[in-house]
């Protein structure tokens, strides 16, 4: 029989090999998530304008500048939510999610990219329409 100290260390005991497992089964669910997310298509721009595919389109409303806010359109498409991340190659930017709101013929949003101390100019926007990601490199003057 056990004693009361002893009943006290296994139910200590217990309740931390549960948590164990509930913490091993969580990080198995986030890593075979994050495997699960919709591969991202590259798409590719021409005088500010990205064709996306099945019809739409993304449109530099005004040239991106360095520590000056631009719009973006993106327009036939059919989507509940749109949001645009902007990363560089090799170099950590920070969180910088932009949100689009609906406009009545397109979705819109005004931007500023994240400042770059090197002075690079080559930029990754990734737009996300809601399960579908789109990598679209760009330029800034």
């Amino acid at each position: 029989m056990l004693t009361a100290k002893q009943k006290k260390y296994a139910v200590f005991g217990l309740a931390l090999l549960m948590l164990a497992a509930v913490k091993f089964a969580l990080i198995g669910w986030y890593l075979h998530s994050r495997s699960a997310v919709a591969a991202v298509q590259t798409v590719s721009c021409k005088d500010a304008v990205c064709a996306l595919p099945g019809g739409g389109r993304l449109r530099f409303v005004t040239p991106p500048r360095h520590g000056q806010a631009f719009e973006l359109r993106v327009e036939g498409v059919e989507t509940k939510s749109a949001t645009a991340e902007f990363t560089m190659r090799d170099m950590d930017m920070g969180f910088n999610r932009y949100r689009f709101v609906k406009q009545p013929a397109a979705w819109q949003a005004r931007v500023m990219l994240p400042l770059c101390v090197t002075g690079r100019r080559e930029w990754t926007m990734t737009l996300i329409l809601d399960d579908a990601r789109y990598r679209l490199p760009f330029r800034v003057d």
